[in-house]
């Protein structure tokens, strides 16, 4: 299906998608007013002041295929917001160690995040031993390495791919209970609804909780042997 860039949407079009005359009108002046040069900036704006789920989605795909009708392959569907950023894993380590990663070119965590993606590909060992640090991940036996490519003697490579923290050895369970400078005891760690029963609440259960269900779990096997 072909979509009209913004400009081009006309009332009739919005009313076409069975939305009320008077209220596409209303629509399509607030579209008109939010249009700007700047792609991503309109949309934004578009999906903070115009598109609410009451709205079609057919309406929310002709506002977004018109918004960036001459993007480019891979127009963002969702751009976030400066404060939400800083609630991210990724953005809070970028806001911390940026510079550190990217020198002079380091701007911010959403400007610089495709500068960082290709930062964490030309830098493995560097990129994933920081992620390994901020999820407090502990080795029984630490890895030779972040990435070895282990050619043979042919040239060939018995893992094609790579062989990812060759000699490590590592506890699941002790990493999952173990408390640590970003969880308490207090914390939720598992959020589940029981299958068949949607209408029911969510269900949570804290670290404490789980590590006492885990310990119940690890007494019985013992005295089972």
């Amino acid at each position: 299906m072909a979509y009209k860039s913004l400009s081009s949407i006309s009332v009739s079009d919005i009313e076409s998608l069975g939305i009320a005359r008077d209220h596409a009108a209303t629509l399509h002046q607030s579209l008109t007013e939010l249009i700007g040069t700047d792609a991503t900036a309109t949309w934004q704006n578009i999906t903070t002041n115009i598109l609410n789920p009451e709205l079609p989605f057919s309406f929310h795909q002709m506002l977004y295929y018109g918004c960036f009708k001459d993007y480019g392959p891979d127009p963002p569907a969702w751009i976030p917001d400066p404060e939400s950023v800083t609630l991210t894993n990724v953005g809070r380590l970028l806001e911390r160690r940026g510079k550190e990663f990217l020198g002079s070119a380091y701007k911010d965590p959403i400007t610089s995040f495709a500068d960082f993606q290709k930062f964490s590909v030309s830098n493995p060992e560097i990129y994933w031993k920081t992620v390994l640090d901020e999820m407090n991940i502990s080795f029984s036996k630490p890895p030779e390495c972040i990435l070895r490519d282990n050619p043979n003697e042919d040239g060939s490579s018995s893992y094609p791919s790579g062989q990812w923290l060759p000699g490590a050895s590592i506890n699941p369970a002790q990493n999952c209970l173990k408390l640590n400078g970003t969880r308490s005891l207090n914390d939720t760690v598992i959020i589940w609804r029981d299958e068949l029963h949607d209408d029911l609440p969510l269900q949570r259960m804290t670290l404490e909780e789980l590590r006492q269900e885990v310990w119940y779990a690890a007494n019985s096997l013992s005295i089972c042997h």
